[in-house]
């Protein structure tokens, strides 16, 4: 009689696959950098991007999005890996893999996923303004879809697919913790943004 596997143990399984085939490019993110200043910003078209056609074997390059006006760090509240989980902004922590993200090409946009595995989007799918950015499971809708118009070589703007509205920081905060949400597009600081690695 065969044994059968929990699917579960098979997704942790793979999972700890992937991970160990990322974890070189992420130890070096995450060990080399001792502070915020020792990051470089990376040139735009430095940026890789993740196969969606599943032909390309290499680790995802993982980075950190820092605000222009800010210059904090969007991850998850709280480093939460759980569905829903607004994101928030906070400064460099080189002990947080919740800072990191990749950037997947789908089509002519891109979905950005945490190194939680959830998908950067917007709260319910919403088109108005101050919507709150999240963390999701993946799903193909157009909220987790985001085109990135860049302002010059080394900083961009995220227009969001479904609403064609900026990612920005709630209120244009500085403060640690303000909530990561979706406004009209207005060229400000705000709602500017840069990779970091």
């Amino acid at each position: 009689m065969r044994t059968r596997r929990p699917k579960q143990v098979l997704v942790a399984a793979l999972a700890g696959t992937l991970m160990a085939l990322a974890s070189p490019a992420i130890a070096d993110a995450q060990s080399s950098h001792s502070s915020d200043s020792d990051l470089k910003p990376v040139a735009l078209q430095d940026v890789k991007s993740a196969s969606a056609d599943g032909k390309s074997v290499a680790a995802a390059a993982y980075y950190g999005i820092r605000n222009v006006k800010s210059q904090k760090y969007i991850q998850p509240l709280g480093g939460s890996s759980a569905n829903g989980t607004k994101v928030v902004q906070q400064p460099f922590n080189a002990d947080s893999l919740t800072q990191l993200w990749t950037r997947i090409t789908d089509g002519g946009y891109y979905s950005f996923e945490n190194y939680s595995g959830r998908n950067l989007g917007i709260d319910g799918a919403s088109t108005a303004n101050g919507a709150a950015a999240i963390i999701a499971n993946g799903s193909g809708d157009a909220n987790q879809d985001w085109v990135q118009v860049d302002r010059d070589a080394y900083t961009f703007e995220l227009h969001n697919r479904k609403s064609g509205k900026c990612l920005g920081i709630d209120g244009a905060s500085t403060a640690n913790g303000a909530t990561a949400a979706q406004f009209t597009c207005d060229g400000s600081a705000n709602q500017g943004w840069g990779y970091f690695q």
